[in-house]
């Protein structure tokens, strides 16, 4: 079992800094070890009981677990509050230090008024990003019931620093960026992208200059490391895998695409929605279909199958992203032996120890807070089947195996359609691009 000496200095630090805040962020990249610096910060500084507010798997097989392994830990008491209404009540009602909710069941917690606890914790506060939110404004009227409060993320600003007002206001009630989100835009924000019609705003910029002076309004309560700093990870390679598809399935494919720039003649700008859109149904083609106005899936190619079957190792655990539900049950009907997370109640166990070869995994549902390792083979593979542009399912995915306690190789693959928009999804993953100008590429390339 683990003690205190096995803590890194840099948590010793924040849990140090905790004693004397209220209000608590740490932003710290995936594998710092944010659960047990928080259950450390419990366990010395928190009176009363303490609720956690955490993704679904994350609350199931996480925080309990975890203190679990550390001897100045395992004293705490966790009571989960998941499952159906009836479990949820009886749990409230058990005497323990730390409960436990999933974020789909905080607005019942909420709306029942049983919010009665002293202390919060948000796990992936970036999942409260967006104040609009039902789970936000649920929340929001019990903030000042708590006397202590921890926000911990390890992708902050997945859209830029608008992002931060409401996980701050989460520490703070709007002491440091504004009461409201109209005050925060108001000082900080610009527009620069909106409806040229109606005015309404896709898209908020922050003010030139007003970057800096987020970051120093929140730097005595929001903390961040770089983990390449504290940790020595094994080696990571990156590996893209061009995709070939047939010629008439080419002939297909850049017909469609032409076909949804006929669609969008006309507009000044492409905004973010519709991008969206377009991207979507290209990515579906890519991926070897397309789904039909009533939600059918008509397959295009199995190209993707093909290349993934030729790359996989059978004796090399492989855990393997997907995004869409065609995805997955092509996926399920090539390697019938592969497992889906959260399918199992031991899942993550036998994937650890090396017993599963194939993992399928949303990275929605497997990329956040999950610890992932697998050191059963010389390397571990990750394998992103479905791209995704979302740069924080990204970052969060790969950061399940690539984390402290890996230490064989990982090695991502990235299956890339040649010519199509996989190759612009790979330049905004690398910083490269934004979102609408990739689209445009992708269907510029069309036009060719």
């Amino acid at each position: 079992m683990l003690n205190r000496s096995n803590l890194h200095p840099y948590q010793t630090h924040f849990i140090n800094l905790a004693r004397g805040l209220p209000g608590i962020g740490l932003l710290l990249p995936p594998g710092l070890g944010k659960t047990t610096t928080t259950l450390t910060i419990i366990a010395d500084h928190f009176k009363g009981r303490t609720l956690v507010i955490a993704p679904k798997k994350v609350a199931e097989s996480v925080w309990m677990q975890e203190a679990q392994k550390w001897e100045h830990l395992k004293h705490l008491r966790f009571s989960l509050i998941l499952g159906k209404e009836s479990d949820r009540l009886a749990n409230l009602q058990k005497d323990a230090d730390v409960y436990v909710v999933n974020n789909e069941n905080l607005a019942w917690l909420c709306d029942c008024g049983l919010l009665k606890f002293d202390n919060l914790v948000v796990d992936e506060s970036s999942k409260f990003k967006d104040p609009s939110t039902k789970r936000f404004k649920a929340l929001k009227k019990w903030l000042p019931h708590f006397q202590r409060r921890v926000i911990l993320t390890g992708t902050p600003t997945p859209q830029g620093l608008g992002d931060l007002w409401s996980q701050v206001a989460i520490l703070d009630l709007g002491q440091r960026l504004g009461k409201s989100l109209t005050t925060f835009r108001a000082k900080y924000m610009m527009p620069v992208e909106r409806n040229r019609h109606t005015g309404v705003v896709y898209k908020w910029g922050v003010q030139p200059g007003k970057d800096q002076a987020i970051q120093d309004a929140v730097k005595d309560i929001c903390f961040s490391l770089r983990a390449e700093d504290y940790l020595t990870l094994p080696q990571l390679t990156r590996l893209v895998h061009t995709v070939q598809i047939d010629s008439a399935t080419k002939a297909k494919y850049k017909k469609f695409a032409k076909t949804m720039v006929i669609e969008i003649a006309g507009e000044e700008t492409i905004s973010a929605a519709t991008a969206a859109s377009i991207s979507n149904k290209l990515r579906q083609f890519t991926s070897g279909f397309l789904y039909t106005e009533d939600g059918q899936a008509v397959r295009q190619h199995e190209a993707k199958l093909d290349m993934l079957g030729d790359i996989l190792d059978e004796n090399t655990p492989s855990l393997i992203f997907y995004h869409y539900r065609e995805s997955l049950e092509a996926l399920q009907r090539r390697f019938p032996n592969a497992v889906v997370l959260g399918q199992g109640s031991d899942d993550i166990a036998r994937w650890n120890g090396g017993k599963i070869m194939q993992l399928l995994a949303h990275p929605m549902s497997g990329g956040i807070g999950l610890n992932l390792q697998c050191n059963a083979a010389d390397t571990a593979q990750v394998f992103w089947y479905d791209l995704t542009w979302s740069s924080q399912d990204y970052i969060q995915a790969n950061a399940r195996v690539y984390r402290q306690g890996q230490s064989k190789p990982v090695v991502l693959h990235h299956l890339v359609v040649e010519n199509s928009i996989d190759q612009q999804i790979m330049e905004v993953a690398n910083g490269k691009i934004e979102i609408q100008q990739a689209v445009m590429n992708a269907l510029n390339c069309a036009l060719l």
